[in-house]
């Protein structure tokens, strides 16, 4: 089945650059931040993961640094993906500024382990309160799409998994405080893992992954079918595990996410073997290694929902289960993606008006 997915990712239906600039530099910043603390408090990144330093790390790298800097990139493309104008720039512009402050709010919060009174809860109101003004935002520019197609689909389901995981972790927030859910919190932690891991996360890299990847590597025309199998086993895998949740077995429905992301794996290698554009810049190399921690985390991620070894070995799969997932999967496609991206939209919005009229530097001059 021939795909083309040619085109440009700064167009006159995109927003004000300054906007989505807010959201990269203060993602950047974050991520700054967040491997300041872990240097100089790295004796806590072990043991249980259920302990104050270790929520604060994991809360900075997941809501501070690869949702922001994601939210940001989806504010950028979707206007692009479906040809019309963001339904709110406003909306853009302020809910950053809300997201940030919960986002620090909890990730403080954690680190003192304060979840007693209304600090933390009025942190993860505002944390979800942007998530879902940004969902809001993002869904009703996509009632304007005009076909479906493939990275649609995956941006539908990621913004669904995005409002669910927001919602699961600000119950959880007032539970902490206020306990009244009945049953384990931990168990439901577990839930909040897989929306966001398997849900909001995987569904988004899948999306922006057939869009951009074919951009970049000038590769028109592959079979489609592993990347819609891949989408359906992801999807019809994190509801079977919220059914297996609700009745308190085993996530056996594990087996068809990870099977999902294999599918995934194969669609990247298609789209790669295909590629007109034979060699490999820094962003791309940096993708492929991404892409190459993708099976890695599905058969920890298998291994942890399948295993009944002991709690201290399980324990320590699940801390590199994490690491594997943040610094692995996220932060290099994250990295690869913005060596692409930035550049382009920098050079777009200061020298495009330019050209012919004066000497603008090229999109390989943009960074050293």
């Amino acid at each position: 089945m021939s795909s083309p997915f040619p085109g440009n990712i700064a167009t006159p239906y995109t927003p004000p650059f300054n906007v989505v600039r807010r959201y990269f530099i203060a993602a950047t910043v974050t991520f700054i931040l967040l491997n300041g603390m872990m240097l100089f408090s790295y004796q806590y990144l072990q043991g249980f993961h259920f302990q104050p330093r270790l929520l604060a790390f994991v809360h900075m790298a997941i809501l501070g640094w690869a949702t922001l800097i994601v939210m940001g990139a989806m504010t950028q493309l979707v206007p692009v993906i479906l040809e019309t104008s963001l339904y709110s720039v406003r909306i853009a512009r302020w809910g950053l500024w809300l997201y940030l402050a919960g986002v620090f709010g909890i990730s403080g919060h954690f680190w003192y382990f304060a979840i007693k009174g209304s600090g933390m809860i009025s942190s993860a109101a505002f944390a979800f309160l942007a998530v879902i003004l940004f969902v809001i935002n993002i869904a009703i520019t996509l009632l304007k799409v005009k076909s479906m197609n493939i990275t649609v689909a995956h941006i539908i389901a990621s913004i669904f998994y995005l409002a669910s995981v927001a919602t699961v972790g600000f119950i959880l927030s007032i539970n902490l405080g206020y306990p009244f859910i009945n049953g384990s919190h931990l168990k439901y932690l577990s839930l909040h893992a897989v929306l966001g891991f398997g849900g909001w996360f995987s569904m988004i890299i899948m999306g922006v992954t057939y869009r951009l990847l074919p951009m970049f590597t000038l590769s028109y025309t592959y079979r489609t079918w592993p990347g819609w199998t891949a989408f359906w086993l992801v999807n019809i895998g994190i509801w079977g595990i919220v059914v297996e949740f609700l009745l308190q077995r085993p996530f056996y429905s594990s087996v068809l996410i990870a099977i999902g992301l294999f599918m995934f794996s194969y669609q990247v290698v298609l789209i790669m073997r295909g590629r007109m554009r034979k060699s490999l810049d820094i962003g791309l190399r940096h993708a492929m290694l991404a892409y190459g921690y993708i099976p890695v985390a599905a058969l920890l991620g298998l291994y942890i929902a399948m295993s009944q070894s002991l709690p201290v070995i399980k324990q320590r799969f699940v801390l590199i289960f994490g690491f594997t997932v943040i610094f692995g999967c996220l932060t290099f496609l994250i990295i690869g993606m913005m060596y692409k991206i930035v550049p382009f939209l920098v050079w777009f919005h200061k020298f495009s008006n330019k050209v012919g009229k004066e000497k603008v530097p090229l999109l390989k001059d943009m960074f050293s």
